[in-house]
């Protein structure tokens, strides 16, 4: 690799050439003399902070898990305030192409970082190959028809540890109230996951199917159901620290929340700050999901949640069955909230859909159907548990991640051939289970490992 001159040199070439020395084996050393080793490289972000996340080094044979952040120079890591911002004090390791400033590499916390420098080893072999990205060594070893084969039993164990956790849940937590902190958990998506979890436990399921009795009027028990969600949440208006409203909002939706609120029973509301918002796309603000997952409830209102899903899976169709089991969850407004991802807030072409069709798919994988299968088997009904675990087997690919990509490309892997939700779920598992955790001998890639046809944690 010819290195042009210095204000030529940006962030992407310095990572391209990180991942050519990691590719070609190079031994390498911190800053401060210690030997280093890439045990898994990470995958690319595409979230606020670091370059890598999920990395895994050691250091002297010490093992250390986090994320890597890369610059040109070792001076930009300062120049950029990382050094202030907590975002980055899961950082383990900073590459930068050269070192221009003394002293330790420091993060919010206190905390020093170890440091490389990659010009010298670029210099010492001026033909190293630029990659875009570390392939997994254990490609290769044997056909892709086995690698897949792989990949769908990786999928199988990631669907029966799923529905293990929740077997374990309903030992002590109610049936209903389990599976609806579930879907409350895959609301939240990875940045609101734990405030999602934390209202659906202030909030809970029988109180607000027991809201129905409350008030005669459906609208009414919407409004109620809403208002309660939302103002525990601290999400209202007149709980934010500030909320501007456009000058031609409609103030009588939102009046009408207000006054609601103070008619219910004193409650323990969230903190505001807990919601996270940046990054986070207008189609997929808290506040949408909220309000879907109340009109959810308002539409399994006579059997309850728990019975109406248990039930869309039972007279799911042979044929088309993606889509009976996504419209059962979907849900769309056309009124106040069809154009708004916050109050007085809109946003150009936002759909009137506050639980799409991706989100609801992925409910669908990683929630109803293991639970079902938990549930079936919890309660004697093997047959509907087995007809969940056979409508995941076959069910299509849903909206792909980051992860997958990165997967993908590790694996040499086309798009087509991840033709399934699945093998999606298998280079999930593979990936959480083994890459992130630096236990590539112990991978099932590497070894070529049998899975059980089902994992041992799921009681007969």
């Amino acid at each position: 690799m010819k290195l042009s001159l210095k204000e030529d040199v940006t962030e992407k070439l310095v990572t391209k050439a990180w991942q050519s020395l990691l590719t070609a084996g190079c031994k390498l050393k911190t800053e401060s003399g210690h030997s280093l080793q890439v045990v898994y490289p990470g995958k690319t972000s595409d979230a606020p902070g670091s370059d890598f996340q999920d990395a895994v080094i050691k250091i002297n044979r010490h093992i250390l898990k986090g994320n890597i952040e890369v610059h040109v120079n070792s001076s930009d890591w300062r120049k950029h305030g990382h050094h202030l911002n907590p975002v980055y004090n899961s950082v383990i390791l900073h590459v930068a192409m050269w070192h221009d400033c003394p002293g330790d590499i420091a993060i919010q916390n206190g905390d020093v970082i170890q440091a490389v420098t990659i010009d010298k080893y670029l210099k010492s072999d001026k033909n190293l190959p630029v990659s875009g990205m570390v392939i997994c060594a254990g490609i290769g070893k044997y056909p892709a028809d086995k690698l897949l084969e792989i990949i769908d039993r990786a999928g199988a164990v990631r669907f029966y540890e799923k529905a293990a956790q929740f077997q374990n849940h309903l030992k002590y937590q109610n049936e209903g109230q389990c599976l609806y902190c579930g879907i409350m958990t895959a609301l939240g998506y990875a940045r609101n996951q734990g405030p999602f979890r934390e209202l659906a436990e202030r909030v809970p399921l029988a109180v607000l199917e027991s809201e129905v009795y409350y008030k005669s009027e459906v609208e009414d028990n919407q409004i109620r159901r809403e208002t309660l969600l939302l103002g525990t949440a601290g999400l209202l208006p007149s709980q934010r620290p500030e909320c501007e409203y456009s000058p031609f909002e409609d103030y009588a939706y939102v009046n009408t929340l207000e006054r609601v609120f103070e008619t219910l029973k004193r409650i323990d509301v969230m903190d505001y700050y807990s919601w996270q918002s940046f990054r986070v796309r207008p189609s997929n603000s808290p506040l949408r999901r909220i309000v879907g997952m109340s009109h959810l409830l308002q539409r399994y209102g006579g059997k309850g949640l728990l019975a109406g899903l248990i039930t869309l899976v039972r007279e799911v169709p042979p044929e088309n069955g993606r889509h009976f089991l996504e419209a059962g969850l979907m849900v769309e407004d056309d009124g106040y909230w069809g154009n708004r991802f916050d109050f007085g807030k809109g946003y150009p072409g936002l759909s009137k859909w506050l639980i799409g069709q991706s989100r609801a798919a992925d409910i669908v994988i990683n929630v109803l159907l293991p639970f079902v299968y938990a549930w079936g088997r919890k309660n004697g009904q093997t047959e509907l548990a087995d007809k969940a675990f056979t409508i995941f087997c076959s069910y299509p690919p849903v909206e792909t991640n980051t992860v997958e990509r990165h997967m993908r490309v590790q694996f040499g892997l086309q798009s087509t051939q991840v033709n399934s939700a699945r093998r999606q779920q298998g280079l999930l598992h593979i990936y959480k289970k083994w890459c992130t955790q630096g236990r590539c001998r112990e991978c099932a890639v590497m070894k070529h490992k049998n899975f059980n046809s089902q994992d041992s944690s799921i009681e007969q």
